[in-house]
């Protein structure tokens, strides 16, 4: 019955966020195998970077892979040279240039800075990246899917956060597949690191999401879609990440 109830809770959340735009498809998609675990958050998955050293869900530091050492490590055989944002709002970079590197750039930036526990920062993201005639609706969705995302791990939808919880992104690969000069499918590869605090250890999941951004308003925005299916979200530094397609990024002068 309680896995019934999970596995109810988790389709809807897949409608309600599919329905609202494709831009807050990656925190669906952290609510949805979060809930459809063992239902307090917990995870097979290997350890991730400590939490000391794991930066926000805003940073754009290249994390290390969480396969240990003895597996040996496999470099990326592609690598994508995103371009950085020329322009801000609301404090986020936008403005990535009229092509599909940017269209990548600008879901990659989605992922960051939207995915996140702070529910004013996922409904800012949700709001910027988003289609602007849609932009509304997936600002009152991501805050849904904040607080959903934060009671399926185990800590309070609202409010602070309990001592030592947090969610870190990193945002590990990338690929894409331009439609037309004004549609592009963006794949985004994350590293997800939580921990309700209290001294519970970390937990790290992989989630691939696919989103389709459009050229609209002078800029890339993602759009309401019915769920696309994403490559499978193979860790850096494995073979599989490579196998699977995904893309190193590279971004300004640094890899």
């Amino acid at each position: 019955m309680a896995l019934d109830l999970q596995r109810a809770a988790a389709r809807r959340m897949r409608r309600l966020l599919f329905a609202a735009g494709g831009v807050i498809v990656a925190l669906a998609v952290a609510v949805i195998a979060l809930v459809a675990n063992n239902g307090d958050g917990s995870t097979s998955a290997a350890p991730g970077p400590s939490s000391s050293a794991a930066p926000s869900s805003s940073s754009s530091a290249s994390p290390l892979p969480t396969q240990s050492s003895d597996s040996g490590y496999v470099a990326p055989t592609k690598w994508a040279n995103l371009p950085t944002g020329r322009g801000k709002k609301s404090g986020l970079p936008v403005e990535f240039g009229h092509t599909p590197e940017g269209a990548a750039a600008a879901a990659v930036a989605s992922v960051r800075y939207g995915w996140s526990w702070d529910p004013d920062a996922a409904a800012t993201a949700a709001t910027v990246y988003a289609v602007p005639a849609e932009a509304a609706d997936v600002k009152d969705a991501a805050r849904q899917s904040t607080a959903s995302s934060r009671l399926s791990a185990g800590v309070p939808g609202t409010g602070a956060l309990p001592s030592g919880a947090h969610m870190n992104v990193f945002v590990i690969g990338v690929q894409w597949t331009a439609k037309s000069a004004d549609e592009v499918a963006v794949s985004v590869l994350a590293r997800v690191v939580y921990t309700p605090g209290s001294g519970t250890a970390e937990k790290t999941q992989l989630l691939g999401t696919t989103n389709t951004y459009v050229w609209t308003a002078n800029d890339w925005h993602s759009k309401t879609g019915a769920p696309q299916t994403s490559p499978d979200p193979s860790d850096l530094g494995t073979a599989e990440f490579n196998s699977a397609g995904w893309s190193a990024i590279q971004e300004g002068d640094t890899r």
